[in-house]
């Protein structure tokens, strides 16, 4: 009977999003690509290995964009989750205004500190003057790099990665474009590439604007008034695992940076350039999967919806380990990944395999590492998902300083080492921790075994399936303390909604199940059902029908639009996701 949960209804939205998501990231990482490669073909290794030099300053902005949208992201999911619409605007409005005014003041302060910055990130004088041409156009832009990333974040976890993925696409042909018009034509060198990404930015933030206009969009830019400063600080503070886990990845780049050369001098940087582009098409991948949990796994929270996390979280780490290890073994293969980059010598490209192998081991616990800090965020462990990107780059760092005073040819495999110690830790101590628990958590994610006030079930389209839920659903609101009325309110009303799935629902989706999430805190009770079939808005179809007097259509909508006065219909992720609000007061 309906009386479990399945996964179905969560793989189908995190395939939907992290399929859109990953495009997104793979066109993002393309273009960071299309400029190394367009680099090597007209400008040589030097100015491949100034990427790598600026890379600390480019992640350093990332950061400040973070800091402004990827708390305010989370915050906005799980006030969806809630359906506070009016509070998702608030939160979004303020990240926005954020960027616009301090963005600004940022990007002008690192233009200004360009030259000592070039003392900081480059290891010789001779080094600096190709990253300083770079950075010199780049840093202007710095807040449309922000916004264009705040902007896919929001349209994103409100149900359309697919509109952010063709908009970043964009940006991506016209960034191609202009490197290569740049560079190979009018010879404007890395100031070149430095304007093509700027461009991509451009085309993003034009594109993604539109949306706020559609209707179906859950914000409004609004101003906050005397409220931005409170909704400010929330953003910051949720924000702050991610930024503090990026900005000491600008600094392990620049310190790896420093290391690779002391141990193995200009050609040690080369190779390091190479396994730092490899690293970022892995993380590709791993974004993906976090913007789906923070987006999916954030309306989940908002909801209580334990188990559905769980098994979100299950999927999630499943998909990243087989994903990172696709690439590993890509990254065995011989050749492709040094011509890529412009190894042509034969010997060269020995040396590129052999440190590539070493290093691709390195990938799969650094990813499985990432994913967890985003379970430990949504559960909002806020101490230990800092400490968990603290600890992973502190412990990769010393084993690679390490190997690289020690064992100087072989200080590749500091790498993995330092991945697999923490990861190791990590699991030691979650597991100690779980145990000591009064209340039962899983190790290593730590997502509790047991829910509170919630009832939650997969339901097959049947109608004796519906019929044994809402018997279930009877006894688990008077356990609830719920009053009669309301219990009856609720039992036509879900009886309708989900008859109306059952029944209008056909082809391979009836082989399936649809979800059915209630949670109560006393003084309301929480209801969200979500099915995978096509988009149908049964709010809407109600309330238009009691506008026209339609007789005999939609009776039963009907019926629901006037007993539940806070009933919202939404489809995201691939999803039709009703969300009831009932005053049990």
């Amino acid at each position: 009977m309906g009386n479990s949960r399945n996964h179905y209804i969560i793989s189908k939205a995190l395939r939907n999003f992290m399929g859109a998501s990953v495009m997104t990231s793979a066109a993002g990482q393309l273009a960071c690509a299309i400029d190394a490669v367009v680099l090597a073909q007209f400008e040589g290794e030097e100015a491949i290995s100034a990427l790598s030099l600026v890379m600390p300053v480019t992640t350093l902005i990332s950061c400040w964009g973070l800091l402004f949208a990827f708390g305010a992201n989370a915050l906005v999911a799980r006030a969806i989750g809630r359906h506070d619409l009016d509070g998702a605007s608030n939160i979004f409005s303020a990240s926005v205004w954020s960027i616009l005014f301090l963005g600004i003041g940022f990007s002008l302060l690192m233009f200004a500190a360009i030259p000592g910055i070039m003392g900081v990130i480059a290891p010789d004088n001779s080094l600096r003057w190709l990253p300083a041409e770079y950075l010199s156009i780049y840093v202007l832009g710095a807040w449309l790099e922000m916004l264009s990333y705040a902007l896919c974040l929001f349209v994103a976890t409100d149900g359309h990665p697919r509109r952010v993925t063709l908009a970043v696409c964009m940006g991506v042909m016209v960034n191609a474009v202009v490197d290569v018009l740049a560079v190979g034509w009018w010879n404007w060198g890395i100031r070149g590439i430095a304007w093509g990404s700027l461009s991509q930015f451009v085309v993003i933030v034009l594109l993604l604007c539109l949306y706020l206009r559609d209707s179906s969009c859950s914000y409004r830019l609004v101003w906050p008034g005397a409220q931005l400063c409170r909704w400010f600080v929330q953003n910051i503070r949720e924000g702050v695992p991610v930024t503090i886990g990026n900005i000491l990845m600008a600094s392990a780049v620049l310190i790896v940076n420093g290391l690779t050369y002391d141990a193995q001098g200009e050609e040690g940087l080369f190779f390091w350039s190479i396994c730092l582009q490899m690293l970022l098409i892995s993380v590709v991948f791993v974004n993906g999967v976090m913007e789906a949990l923070f987006a999916i796994g954030g309306v989940m929270a908002g909801e209580r919806d334990v188990r559905g996390f769980a098994l979100l979280t299950r999927d999630a780490l499943l998909m990243v380990g087989i994903l990172t290890s696709t690439l590993v073994l890509l990254m065995w293969m011989p050749d492709w990944v040094g011509v890529m980059f412009g190894v042509k010598d034969a010997g060269e490209l020995e040396d590129v395999n052999d440190v590539l192998r070493s290093f691709s081991l390195m990938i799969p616990p650094f990813s499985l590492t990432l994913i967890l800090v985003c379970v430990y965020q949504v559960q909002e462990r806020m101490w230990l998902s800092i400490v968990s990107v603290v600890g992973q780059l502190a412990v990769m760092i010393v084993s690679v300083g390490i190997f690289a005073y020690e064992m100087p040819d072989d200080v590749w495999l500091g790498f993995p080492i330092g991945g697999f110690l923490f990861l190791a830790g990590l699991l030691l101590y979650t597991t100690i921790y779980s145990r000591c628990r009064k209340e039962r958590l899983s190790a290593l994610t730590l997502i509790p075994l047991e829910e509170g006030c919630s009832m939650d079930c997969s339901v097959r389209y049947h109608a004796d399936e519906v019929h044994a839920v809402l018997f279930q659903l009877i006894d688990f609101l008077q356990r609830a303390g719920v009053g009669k009325d309301n219990i009856l309110k609720l039992q036509i009303c879900l009886e309708e909604l989900m008859m109306n799935i059952v029944e209008h629902s056909h082809g391979r989706i009836i082989h399936h199940s649809f979800d059915l999430h209630v949670y109560t805190d006393g003084e309301k009770a929480y209801v969200t059902l979500k099915d995978g079939g096509r988009p149908f808005d049964p709010v809407e179809a109600g309330k238009n029908t009691t506008s026209c007097n339609e007789t005999g259509k939609n009776i039963g909508l009907r019926m629901v639009a006037n007993i539940l006065p806070d009933i919202s219909y939404k489809y995201m992720y691939g999803l039709n996701i009703v969300m009831i609000k009932v005053d049990l007061s």
